[in-house]
């Protein structure tokens, strides 16, 4: 749970949270639009505080990153998986934390210690939060690769943004299918490592689709043929081709022409191993040559006088061995001259003699060409040769071709059936995990009609792109509706945390939660949430407005004994950050 907020900003007005319910009342009868106004009394901006203290990117938050908050340090405290860890971030150094040491000590994570603090960078900071706070994310085999991270499911646990309030599976503007259909499937404790997996095959299908569709594309500007008449040409070439090298087989040469051959390969082997050696032996002995050039990198006066610099006094038998170990370099160095030295001589003498071997062995190669050319022979043969060349070419590109067409179809046939046997495993584990979804389902049903006396549904169905999940409350005329149903999954999702050992039990609301709610339902929200976060032991977090407060509706809650903090628009004391940020320049 979070226990506290904090700031270096000398005008900030820290809070404080307990388990239970928690309120952040804010006494005026608007809302105002932070992000963009900067003229809110600062529920939204505490809500950032925290992700922020979490590893959000500062670049995308409009009101931390204002030029009046440069250089401003924001802290938070939480207690989670046993833990009680304190994070600080400073806005002007936003890729590095400082963070308790005891939460990080024993994971693969680089951090720098420095006392009981430990300094680390924002992306190894996620690491850490999502193997302590989100353990049951992680596959056997990825080692430290989440899916999904804990700084995605933050924006769950604590919901910020009109947007995060429309749709269940939708915590934050922009987010795409696959991260809704895997966040939420591992918020329901369902198959998510499944969910994933079809997502990657089905993105690797529509790759391979847009593959076969640019192949068509190609084909039909420069008039491909259809696989069929490929295959056809590939016969007719393949006849061709063995035509040609029995032409070349039965071409007659003077009687010492293969003999001339085997000679003739014989020495370009023996001047390729030249060339090969000699390669080697040159990069060699230069290397040898570069080495015999460096100094002596040990000087041996060099530790005497760093120790008598420090006031170190020495004894005449620790100067003696101090002049041992420096007589003992300058021998190493003396001798590994000596060596370079013998090497560079040797390696010089090996080049020039093979040089010598190199020329004789072309001269014999020169010879035996001109005795092969000289018989007028080995012209037809050539020529007969380049055009089994030219068609072996000519066969070997057809064949590639062919099998690129194949290769695609063929993965495009293996996809569909290894999406199919994904979506078949989903379904047969959605039975298995049937008591699971069952829970959720009854709850779900149950909080909702403690908000309307009429169960809502929650359904989860395997459909093409896996899990579908579907929510339903009947309106009854009532406003509000939607975030009601976001409301009530998040306090499902929060409770099946608490009773499976979740790491990180905060559930926390901003004001857009109730903005549009009908009054009875508001207050019946306020109650629900107080009752079950005692009942399953979660913290819940909500910022309230005042003027919007369902007074009449709160039934025997004691709402004025859950208030941590009190923002009012009285004066900028009365704000979280105590003062008003300046407009910002909008050119």
């Amino acid at each position: 749970m979070i226990t506290r907020i904090w700031s270096d900003l000398p005008t900030f007005r820290p809070v404080t949270f307990v388990d239970g319910m928690n309120v952040v009342l804010a006494d005026t009868n608007a809302d105002s639009d932070e992000t963009e106004s900067t003229n809110g009394l600062g529920k939204t901006t505490l809500l950032r505080i925290i992700h922020f203290c979490l590893g959000s990117d500062l670049a995308k938050d409009r009101c931390l990153s204002h030029p009046d908050l440069h250089g401003v340090t924001f802290g938070m405290e939480f207690a989670a998986a046993g833990y009680v860890c304190s994070v600080e971030r400073n806005t002007a150094s936003a890729k590095q934390l400082a963070v308790s040491w005891e939460f990080v000590a024993d994971l693969p994570v680089e951090a720098e210690r420095i006392g009981d603090v430990a300094q680390i960078g924002v992306e190894e900071w996620k690491c850490a939060l999502s193997a302590r706070l989100a353990p049951e994310a992680r596959l056997p085999d990825e080692a430290f690769k989440f899916s999904p991270a804990f700084r995605e499911l933050a924006y769950y646990f604590i919901r910020v943004g009109k947007d995060a309030f429309v749709d269940p599976q939708t915590a934050f503007s922009g987010q795409r299918g696959p991260s809704k259909r895997v966040a939420t499937s591992f918020l329901l404790g369902l198959n998510w490592p499944v969910q994933r997996q079809l997502h990657q095959l089905q993105e690797a299908r529509t790759s391979v689709g847009a593959a076969l569709k640019a192949l068509a594309e190609v084909a039909e500007a420069d008039n491909e043929k259809s696989i069929g008449d490929l295959e056809a040409d590939r016969v007719v070439l393949e006849e061709a081709l063995v035509d040609r090298e029995r032409e070349v087989s039965e071409f007659n040469l003077r009687e010492d022409y293969h003999e001339l051959e085997a000679r003739l390969q014989a020495l370009d082997s023996e001047i390729h191993a030249y060339l090969n050696d000699n390669h080697a032996d040159t990069r060699l002995l230069a290397y040898y040559r570069e080495s015999a050039n460096e100094v002596p990198l040990f000087d041996g006066n060099q530790p005497v006088s760093i120790l008598a610099d420090a006031g170190a006094l020495f004894r005449p038998e620790a100067l003696r061995s101090l002049e041992e170990v420096a007589e003992f370099h300058r021998q190493v160095y003396a001798n590994r001259k000596q060596f370079l030295s013998a090497e560079i001589s040797r390696l010089q003498d090996r080049i020039l003699l093979r040089n010598g071997d190199l020329s004789r062995a072309s001269t014999a190669k020169t010879a035996v060409l001109k005795t092969m050319s000289s018989s007028g022979a080995l012209d037809a043969l050539i020529s007969l040769q380049r055009g089994a060349s030219e068609l072996s070419i000519r066969l070997e590109a057809l064949k590639a071709r062919i099998d690129e067409r194949k290769r695609f179809d063929r993965r495009q046939d293996e996809l569909t059936v290894e999406i199919g046997l994904a979506r078949t495993l989903l379904k047969q584990d959605l039975e298995d995990r049937r008591p699971a979804v069952d829970e959720a389902i009854a709850l779900f049903a149950e909080f909702t009609r403690f908000l309307y006396k009429v169960p809502g549904k929650l359904g989860v169905d395997i459909k093409t792109a896996g899990y579908q999940f579907t929510f339903a409350i009947d309106r009854q005329g009532s406003d509000g509706v939607d975030q009601m149903v976001v409301f009530c999954f998040d306090l499902v999702v929060a409770t099946l945390r608490a009773r499976r050992g979740g790491k990180f039990l905060s559930l926390v609301h901003d004001s857009s939660m109730f903005a549009d709610v009908d009054q009875r339902q508001y207050g019946l929200a306020l109650q629900l949430a107080a009752k079950v976060s005692v009942a399953e032991g979660f913290q819940y977090i909500c910022c309230l407005n005042v003027g919007a407060l369902p007074t009449d509706h709160l039934g025997d809650l004691d709402l004025e004994a859950q208030i941590r903090l009190r923002l009012t628009d009285d004066g900028d004391a009365g704000r979280l950050l105590g003062k008003r940020l300046s407009p910002r320049d909008r050119s």
